[in-house]
């Protein structure tokens, strides 16, 4: 896989190359005063889970495995890596902030 904005190859071994995140919005918010259209989720790092938390919670021990979300962390998780204030995150739509939580889901669930 080529970085597409120097051309050099990324070696991922087998894991998906990183990745920002951008999420359309349905209706536009505001944070920081102005009105945001589509929501950019910078790639996530391990610190990020340090500092805000797993927002997604796996129950393998059930008779059929579910993800869960944590919604009050994931919330906060959205809020932090688009820098944007909790109470914008708050005001998607909630198709919208679904569509967040799954894109962000894969960077919770180890590869196999």
């Amino acid at each position: 896989m080529n970085d597409q904005t120097t051309g050099q190859e990324v070696k991922t071994n087998g894991a998906a190359a990183p990745t920002d995140i951008t999420i359309p919005l349905r209706r536009p918010i505001v944070a920081h005063g102005e009105e945001i259209k589509e929501l950019k989720l910078r790639e996530l790092t391990a610190g990020d889970i340090d500092r805000i938390g797993n927002p997604v919670l796996i129950g393998i021990y059930e008779d059929n495995p579910k993800v869960h979300f944590d919604n009050k962390v994931m919330t906060n998780m959205i809020s932090h890596l688009a820098s944007v204030p909790p109470s914008s995150v708050k005001a998607m739509h909630t198709k919208d902030w679904n569509n967040a939580a799954w894109a962000l889901m894969g960077f919770f669930t180890p590869d196999m």
